[in-house]
């Protein structure tokens, strides 16, 4: 119910949520999970019998975000997750038991905050070594989940950080490697504004910048 949402992932004031992967980026609280909270709750209202999977790393979302949104908790099925491996392994499982027709909206919150399952193992044995598997691991997992989203017709948005590149002219660049990339049908990149009276700040804008996108400029 919000057209400038809906103009950014459709081109139009009356589209909205289509198949495959949005990836919503930006450095911490720039409204990401609310974004994808939001655009979820309108999936779950226009299809009576549709359930949201919720992914979670970031244990930042407690039940009254979703209250707040108009979502209801017996159509949430919520899983931790603590790496990407564990991540991969019940996503694609989900995604092989589910029918085209189901109606099924997911929501990873966050893969910036996963950790890949070396990094796990080598914490636990006190192994202080470079992980290198993190992207990789990343770019198998959305390089299996892609095909299913398609053919079965199920929206996922996934939560995602962002660095800033070093240079003259430094932009916002997003974690995860190249995979994410690749795979995705839209990424936004967030940004904010403050709103000011006097010195006081009294609000945010948060603005939308489409980095990549199959329907819109």
């Amino acid at each position: 119910d919000v057209p400038m949402i809906n103009v950014a992932l459709s081109g139009d004031p009356d589209g909205g949520l289509t198949s495959g992967l949005t990836v919503l980026a930006g450095p911490s609280k720039h409204f990401k999970t609310s974004f994808a909270l939001l655009m979820a709750s309108a999936y779950l209202k226009e299809h009576e019998d549709s359930v949201l999977l919720f992914y979670d790393s970031e244990f930042g979302s407690p039940q009254s975000y979703f209250e707040a949104f108009g979502i209801d908790a017996k159509r949430v099925l919520h899983t931790p997750i603590t790496d990407v491996e564990q991540l991969k392994f019940d996503l694609v499982g989900q995604l092989d038991n589910i029918e085209r027709g189901d109606k099924v909206v997911i929501v990873i919150d966050s893969i910036g905050n996963l950790a890949s399952k070396k990094e796990l193992e080598d914490a636990l044995n006190e192994k202080s070594v470079a992980d290198m598997s993190r992207a990789k691991a990343l770019k198998g997992l959305f390089r299996m989940v892609t095909p299913y989203l398609t053919m079965k017709n199920i929206p996922l948005l996934a939560v995602n950080h962002t660095y800033q590149e070093i240079g003259l002219f430094p932009k916002a660049i997003v974690s995860g490697g190249t995979g994410v990339y690749y795979s995705a049908d839209n990424i936004w990149i967030i940004g904010r504004q403050q709103e000011k009276t006097g010195k006081d700040v009294t609000g945010y804008n948060f603005v939308i910048n489409v980095e990549k996108s199959r329907f819109v400029k």
